[in-house]
């Protein structure tokens, strides 16, 4: 057991409340910080050294935020972090794991369907971590193998540039009227997972012939939904389609010009999944780096991004909460099925 001095405590309490006291975080992370020289968890991760994270959920910003309060939390390990659209990361992750690559530690994307793959060739492994117990009850045991878990919740919505454009589409089907021709960015279900989860809300509300309209309009495709943000802000676009609600409302805050529309027939929400691999370099920082997420801290983090929080007893940003908010969630076995043909109709309709 490694041994945790007062003097050690205080030390590391300096680098903590350097990182983390102007968030309001501190109090939160020396409390775990002490607890922490009693887990023999945090003793076994720690003779590891290092943690890989490949991640699609979360934008850069947010994820670094929970990467550094990690760190903090728990020094003495290394984290490495590839943030990039969840296809880009699961792709890599498959081609490394076809040729006898294990580098990663713990995946997350926005895709569901990379985890019911992965467990079917047995390259994730189980891990139920404790403070999952914390999450809202209707996001809990999302594998009853415990093979993944739920690591965001995000909401898919219409952005848009408030200078630019004085009445927003209010509703997906707005999307379609002449007035924004050329004018929309939204990213791509072939690299997004809450744009294809959006393509597929999209196809069970109105069909193909809505992506048929929309595609029509000329939008500009980029890969994540993120890119509606950097299009907005740059210019090139006044209307973003399948974009980040969290994302953009962090940017509104910062005082860019820019704002966002829960849609009136529902912002469609999607569920970030994380897991570990089965041959993870470093199981034990991963499995630690899982619980982590249900941690205040983080849950404090994302209450700063306007991400929905992933504890009940953490509120969401300026009061809202999915009881305030139109949202609907795809739900059912044919999500596989249903995903790839959305991405087939997109590109055969949209690009």
């Amino acid at each position: 057991m490694m041994e945790f001095s007062r003097r050690r405590l205080l030390q590391t309490g300096g680098l903590v409340g350097t990182a983390l006291l102007s968030s309001g975080l501190a109090g939160t992370a020396f409390s775990r910080i002490a607890a922490a020289a009693d887990d023999p968890l945090y003793a076994a991760a720690k003779k590891e050294g290092a943690l890989t994270l490949y991640w699609g959920s979360y934008e850069q910003q947010t994820m670094e935020a929970i990467r550094d309060a990690f760190k903090a939390t728990y020094p003495g390990i290394e984290v490495n972090l590839l943030r990039q659209a969840s296809q880009t990361v699961y792709t890599r992750l498959r081609m490394e794991l076809q040729g006898g690559v294990n580098e990663c530690d713990s995946l997350g994307t926005t895709n569901l369907l990379h985890y019911t793959e992965l467990k079917k060739v047995g390259a994730l492994a189980p891990f139920e971590p404790a403070d999952a117990v914390n999450l809202p009850d209707a996001f809990r045991g999302l594998d009853p193998d415990k093979m993944y878990h739920v690591g965001a919740i995000s909401l898919t919505s219409i952005n848009y540039a408030p200078g630019k454009v004085p009445t927003p589409p209010a509703s997906w089907q707005a999307l379609l009227e002449d007035q924004w021709h050329g004018k929309i960015t939204t990213g791509s279900p072939a690299f997004s997972g809450d744009v294809a989860n959006w393509v597929v809300a999209i196809r069970r509300k109105y069909g193909d012939d809505f992506l048929r309209a929309f595609g029509k309009q000329k939008p500009k495709v980029g890969q994540s939904n993120v890119d509606t943000v950097t299009d907005i802000l740059a210019g090139e676009r006044v209307v973003g389609s399948g974009a980040p609600f969290s994302y953009t409302l962090t940017q509104k805050a910062a005082g860019n010009p820019i704002d966002v529309v829960a849609p009136s027939d529902d912002a469609i929400l999607n569920l970030g999944v994380t897991g570990i691999l089965a041959k993870a370099p470093h199981p034990n920082a991963a499995r630690l780096f899982t619980n982590f997420l249900y941690s205040k801290e983080v849950s404090l983090i994302l209450q700063k991004n306007y991400w929905p929080t992933l504890r009940k007893d953490v509120a969401w940003a300026e009061g809202r909460s999915l009881d305030k908010l139109k949202w609907t969630r795809n739900t059912g076995d044919d999500l596989g099925p249903e995903v790839a043909e959305g991405i087939a109709k997109w590109k055969e309709y949209v690009r």
